[in-house]
């Protein structure tokens, strides 16, 4: 009997690492309001003065979402943080879609990260 709990530890430990390495590298998080959204970043243009990024956040489930927030963090060339920064789309979010939204960082930003931090989907 002892052997089987240490064992259920075990996986129920590796199972929660996996899962938080897999958010870590989605830029995702695992609730209940936001496992349906993914969100990318990559689009950042640097101009003279200010650099912007587009935030593009896509539903992949079959439920609207209404006003996903985003977190998005710029990183200067060094790899240090310049800005945190908020979001918020106040529109819904029809299901199986997307929406973007241009944001305005420091001009030293050459990298940006973004996760979705909370959003109120409807019921099925």
């Amino acid at each position: 009997m002892k052997a089987f709990l240490r064992f259920l530890l075990v996986v129920a430990v590796i199972g929660g690492l996996v899962l938080y390495v897999f958010s870590r590298y989605n830029n995702s998080s695992f609730t209940p309001q936001t496992i349906d959204l993914t969100v990318d970043c990559s689009d950042l243009e640097n101009v003279l003065v200010t650099s912007t990024v587009n935030v593009v956040v896509k539903n992949l489930s079959s439920r609207s979402h209404d006003d996903v927030s985003v977190k998005i963090i710029a990183f200067d060339e060094a790899g240090k943080v310049l800005k945190e920064k908020y979001t918020t789309f106040s529109r819904t979010l029809a299901p199986n879609s997307n929406f973007d939204k241009p944001v305005t960082l420091p001009a030293e930003t050459k990298r940006c990260d973004c996760k979705i931090v909370s959003s109120h989907p409807s019921r099925y």
